[in-house]
């Protein structure tokens, strides 16, 4: 920075005058005696035209000659008096410097304080946003149970369902007429039904896993509020350490104005009889600082200008927010990749859904068209006309699923080629987003070393500039000991005093007024801990509650489990007993049969063939009022979780958190065959499709087929 050398040149003949000759002004030295005050003082100093006639300015012999005659005139009393009122100057100077050095101490504390505050805030703040997140993930959680109940909810349908077809195919396996159709119908029924219980039991296992992840990161979060609250209290330690070093200063500063008064009462009570040295020593004091501020001039010359420095800063302070701006578009970039990324990922996942439910209607499509086949073999040389009809409707619905596969392929190919071309879009323009981010965050790095450069230069010769005035203070504090040793007159003394009084107790009321404010400042700091104490209680209390709720739901599953075996002991014992009635009806109308063809025997102008008829209308008409009252109270208790659910979506007292997702919607799904076939072939598929799944259900309890009525028998009117 500097080159190796002497500090001053070389010490040349003094060309001062003496004593008294002129009235210089003192230079503001006291910005520049505190160096890590920068921030807060007059960095600069201001550009004032010294009053100090320079060297060469006056005629220096001039100047000796009078010096000796008036130190041989017999030492006049104005030059004591002069000299005395300079040095009680000096000691006013220096108290003000002392008062500034100590005021600029309180700064510092102050702006230590404030960071203290700022963290103890931000850690506040931290806090709230741990206890926000807790909120959501314990709301995560009663979501999560909640799916959890509704899953066992249909696994235990699922199941139920299962038992339901298990019997179904018992009792398609006794049928004798259709057995090889209902038995792939029963296979097909179980297959999906298996497989829904094991989705079911997959789900519930991936809600185990989400609800073991939300454990661990509620216990995180608990583990990172414990560590913000030792960080917390270890600041607010710190903060007292600092208001303790604030009052043992403030006692210092007591102390020093003690020694101070001490010291002028010294000076009223001293005289001594040396003015003569130490005139002659304060001549050559007055030369030395003469010399420090002509160098100081020179340095001051050389350093930046103020307006250059603030340009500076200000260039810095707009690169900075420059580069930030910059930081925050790559961030937003970021977040659009990773958008465009899940968009991609939900697109696969759709196709892929698309084409599963395809696979599946080519697969009823499949089955139907077999059956529709085996249906028509068998039967087509009695109707031929109707089976030409199906077999066209056959190919008109093989026609339109051949027509809309090709309409999904290209409705999935066009699909995917416009999000290519969005994707190759938008990559291109990250691409240039992001070269111009560089360039500019690189133009940005470029100017801050440039300042940074500038900025230690000004530092360097600060640092020099600092030094010398040191060297000057030391020579000055050596002359204002040795002129401490003067006396000075009764009254300019005790005008001394009292405005050392006054300024002593400025500066005891403004150190009292600083400790008020540390003081208020450690108690919102105490009543912010205070509050962070009893946010992390409050915490620990919800998280008690939620451990003895997951308890309690626990073992009302485990009774839940116990009331399921209890349920399915009482369906086998409720299948068995409806086996036992079915054998109970089909021997009652054996016998009935038996005792209608002895009665027909024994009489045959009076047969109750048709009375036997009515009877089992009667029982067919009960058997099916029983099977229509039990589906009426399913389809009352299902439109009723419907019309539930229905309201979760719609209502608003019910908060988002709570209403169920929306993501995938269970829908009673008709068979497709109904769907693309016309209205004829419609009605007969569906009239064969109830055939075949109430045959199932009905088989055991199935009446006798009727008898055609014939010349002879007895009707109702004849019967009563």
């Amino acid at each position: 920075m500097f080159p190796k050398g002497p500090r001053f040149p070389a010490v040349k003949v003094p060309q001062v005058p003496g004593p008294n000759a002129y009235n210089p002004q003192e230079p503001d030295f006291d910005a520049y005696k505190h160096g890590a005050f920068l921030e807060k003082t007059t960095r600069f100093m201001k550009e004032n035209v010294p009053d100090v006639p320079g060297p060469g300015a006056y005629d220096a012999d001039a100047a000796a000659k009078t010096t000796r005659s008036s130190s041989r005139a017999g030492k006049p009393v104005t030059d004591r008096s002069a000299a005395l009122q300079h040095k009680l100057e000096e000691l006013e100077r220096i108290h003000a410097e002392n008062k500034k050095s100590h005021h600029l101490d309180l700064e510092h504390l102050k702006l230590e304080l404030s960071r203290a505050q700022k963290s103890a805030a931000e850690h506040a703040e931290r806090a709230d946003k741990l206890k926000k997140q807790n909120d959501a993930l314990e709301s995560r959680v009663q979501e999560l149970k909640k799916t959890g109940t509704s899953d066992q909810a249909d696994l235990r349908e699922l199941r139920m369902k299962l038992r339901v077809a298990e019997h179904e195919r018992a009792q398609l396996a006794a049928k004798q007429g259709s057995a090889g159709e209902a038995r792939q119908v029963l296979q097909a029924a179980e297959s999906r039904r298996k497989e829904e219980v094991r989705e079911r039991e997959r789900k519930l296992a991936e809600v185990e896993k989400g609800l073991n992840s939300e454990r661990k990161k509620r216990e995180l979060a608990e583990a990172r509020l414990a560590d913000m609250k030792s960080k917390g209290d270890e600041e607010l330690q710190a903060a007292r350490v600092v208001a303790n070093s604030l009052e043992a200063q403030l006692r210092d500063t007591r102390a020093a104005a003690q020694q101070m008064k001490g010291a002028l009462l010294d000076l009223q009570k001293r005289t001594g009889d040396e003015e003569e040295g130490l005139l002659q020593r304060l001549e050559q004091h007055r030369m030395l600082v003469a010399q420090v501020a002509t160098e100081y001039g020179r340095l001051a010359s050389t350093t930046v200008p103020l307006s250059v420095h603030s340009r500076i800063k200000e260039e810095s302070a707009i690169l900075q927010m420059r580069v930030l701006r910059l930081e925050r578009k790559l961030a937003n970039a970021e977040g659009q990749v990773i958008e465009l990324v899940n968009l991609i990922r939900h697109t696969k996942e759709d196709k892929q859904f698309l084409s599963a439910r395809l696979r599946e209607v080519d697969a009823e499509t499949a089955f139907y068209s077999q059956a529709l086949k085996d249906i028509t073999q068998e039967e087509r040389l009695d109707e031929p006309s109707i089976y030409r009809d199906l077999d066209n409707s056959l190919f008109s619905m093989g026609h339109e699923v051949l027509q809309s596969q090709a309409s999904v392929q290209q409705g999935l190919v066009a699909d995917s080629s416009v999000w290519s071309e969005f994707y190759r879009l938008r990559s291109d323009t990250l691409l240039l987003h992001s070269s111009a981010l560089v360039k500019g965050l690189g133009n940005a790095e470029i100017q801050l070393e440039q300042s940074a450069a500038e900025l230690a230069q000004a530092e360097g010769k600060y640092t020099e500039l600092r030094a010398t005035l040191e060297a000057a203070q030391v020579a000055h504090a050596e002359a204002q000991r040795q002129l401490s040793e003067t006396t000075a007159s009764l009254q300019i003394s005790q005008v001394a005093e009292a405005s050392t009084k006054k300024q002593l107790e400025d500066t005891r009321a403004k150190a009292q007024a600083d400790v008020s404010r540390v003081e208020q400042a450690l108690r919102t700091q105490k009543d912010a801990n205070h509050r962070l104490a009893e946010t992390a209680q409050k915490c620990r209390a919800a998280e008690e509650a939620l451990q003895t709720e997951v308890d309690q739901m626990a073992s009302e599953l485990a009774q839940a489990e116990r009331y399921q075996e209890a349920y399915n002991s009482l369906l086998e014992e409720v299948d068995a007993l409806v086996y036992r009635n079915a054998l109970a009806e089909e021997e009652a109308q054996r016998i009935s049969r038996f005792n209608a063809e002895i009665l027909g025997h024994n009489n045959p102008n009076q047969r109750i063939m048709y009375v036997d008829r009515i009877r089992r209308e009667l029982y067919e008409t009960k058997q099916k009022l029983l099977m229509s009252t039990r589906d009426r109270d399913a389809v009352a208790v299902n439109n009723e979780d419907l019309r539930h659910e229905l309201e979760l979506y719609k209502s608003v007292a019910v908060p988002p958190e709570m209403k169920p997702r929306t993501t995938v919607t269970r829908v009673g799904r008709v068979p497709l065959a109904i769907q693309n076939v016309n209205v004829i072939s419609g009605t007969r598929l569906s009239e064969s499709a109830k055939s075949l799944s109430s045959t199932g259900s009905l088989k055991k309890l199935e009446p006798m087929p009727e008898v055609e009525y014939g010349q002879g028998d007895m009707t109702i009117d004849e019967l009563m």
